[in-house]
């Protein structure tokens, strides 16, 4: 596949919007659609992965630098990994006792718990949120510094934002069972 950027026509920037992506993806996907006369179906898919690639800030930092994720957690998600993990196993193991459970008694035993750890699921998630939006200030800060901002700065960045999507993504869909019990 080329590269997003070009695919998108769109200028190879670490700060692109949501508007703007899908604005270009939207023109150009109208063009190469297969159900139009000469679409390209083969185009269309690569139109829709590159502005999937570009609406995702680590993806799309990662292909503006040519950088694979790093292996090295950053300092931020090093801070906050064994509290997430944490919580992520005590929602497992919460949800599985409550789904074992085979009397009402039983399942009211575990109410308790079950309120404690929503609670505590939802301040994880404030801190993460919290996270982000110092993730944007430092994307935008970078942003106005491009061309000339550090690759390696940048690529600390994608690591840390997919460390921040993928565990707010877990910790959303755990505080999403808990709230449907």
């Amino acid at each position: 596949m080329l590269c997003p950027f070009a695919l998108l026509a769109l200028p190879k920037r670490p700060l692109l919007s949501e508007e703007v992506i899908g604005t270009a993806y939207r023109k150009l996907a109208g063009e190469s659609h297969p159900d139009q006369s000469g679409g390209d179906e083969t185009r269309f898919k690569e139109l829709g992965e590159a502005a999937a690639i570009l609406r995702d800030p680590a993806r799309r930092l990662r292909s503006l630098i040519g950088h694979p994720p790093g292996s090295a957690i950053p300092p931020e998600a090093a801070d906050l990994f064994p509290r997430v993990a944490t919580l992520l196993r005590e929602a497992d193991d919460l949800l599985a006792r409550h789904a074992a459970a085979s009397n009402p008694l039983a399942k009211a035993v575990l109410a308790a718990p079950l309120k404690k750890l929503a609670a505590e699921l939802d301040a994880i998630l404030a801190t993460i949120k919290g996270w982000n939006s110092h993730l944007e200030a430092r994307l935008s800060a970078l942003d106005a510094a491009w061309p000339s901002a550090d690759p390696e700065e940048l690529a600390s960045l994608a690591d840390s934002f997919s460390y921040a999507s993928r565990w707010e993504s877990q910790l959303r869909e755990r505080k999403l069972s808990l709230d449907c019990l």
